[in-house]
């Protein structure tokens, strides 16, 4: 099973979380970064464990948005039983919860 670990602390606007969820989870070219074509893509990860730190700050920066999000990887997740989701407030440390 893959690991994704991603930081939201950066995500300000749908757009950068677009970007950076793309990015991390090689999503195909025509991804269409909207919230429909997020479900699509996370329903049809195979074995993936996305873990997402810094939550509360991309919910800061984007109010009006972030739910539409959450209730995405929380509907993709339920959806995709290779979909492992942990998504997190604060900042993490990776290696505490790798067990290392």
């Amino acid at each position: 099973m893959a690991t994704i670990r991603l930081s939201a602390a950066s995500w300000k606007t749908p757009q950068d979380a677009h970007r950076a969820l793309a990015e991390a989870l090689d999503f195909p070219a025509y991804y269409g970064h909207n919230l429909d074509a997020l479900h699509d893509c996370l329903t049809s990860l195979p074995p993936t464990e996305l873990l997402i730190a810094n939550c509360g700050r991309a919910a800061a920066a984007m109010p009006e948005k972030w739910q539409g999000f959450v209730q995405v990887f929380l509907d993709s997740a339920h959806e995709n039983p290779r979909l492992r989701l942990s998504l997190y407030s604060g900042s993490t440390d990776w290696d505490e919860i790798a067990g290392t």
